[in-house]
């Protein structure tokens, strides 16, 4: 009973297998394909022989160029990056450079050259020597200073460079009750 049986399955085995189907093509290549064909294969024996494919049709006929084009070499294409939907950040703002400021014009001092003024009062205060100034500013249509020269404050009315022009102001300041009145040489404005 084993023996039928073990016949049995090998009768199966061969019946219901696939089919091996050898297909010969141009050249000497063989081609196998398993599986199942409805129709029997028919092997042929004898060498395929290559299918002529009919000639292409030449091209139109182009005028000639006026430079001969070179045989094409390899192109390089460049591929533009993706556009992104991410912001363009912009990067910090440069610093200015440093542009050392340009010096203020100086303040135009009045030039000062030699001449004369009338030497009314001298203190060692200055408390003393600004009231005597402000009373002397009412007295006199001139310019009244308040000088330091150590260790006096001293109050001089004027800005004349010659001394016939500062002698009336000498008499006028004596007038006034300014004893010791006196023409002092010294830098003036004119």
């Amino acid at each position: 009973m084993k023996k039928i049986l073990f016949i049995g399955c090998i009768f199966l085995v061969v019946v219901c297998a696939p089919k091996k189907t050898v297909i010969q093509t141009e050249g000497l290549e063989e081609v196998v394909v398993f599986g199942e064909e409805t129709k029997s294969p028919t092997v042929s024996t004898e060498p395929v022989l290559p299918v002529e494919e009919p000639m292409p049709a030449p091209p139109p006929a182009v005028e000639p160029a006026e430079e001969p084009i070179a045989p094409a070499e390899e192109e390089l294409v460049l591929i533009p990056p993706p556009i992104t939907e991410e912001p363009i950040v912009q990067p910090p703002p440069l610093e200015e450079p440093y542009v050392p400021a340009q010096p203020e014009p100086p303040v135009s001092t009045p030039q000062t050259i030699y001449g004369f003024r009338v030497q009314i009062f001298a203190s060692n205060t200055e408390d003393n020597a600004t009231r005597v100034a402000e009373d002397a500013r009412g007295a006199f249509n001139d310019r009244v200073y308040i000088e330091y020269v150590a260790p006096y404050y001293k109050v001089r009315v004027g800005d004349y460079l010659t001394r016939e022009e500062i002698e009336p102001v000498k008499n006028k300041a004596l007038s006034l009750g300014y004893r010791g009145a006196f023409i002092v040489e010294t830098m003036v404005t004119p």
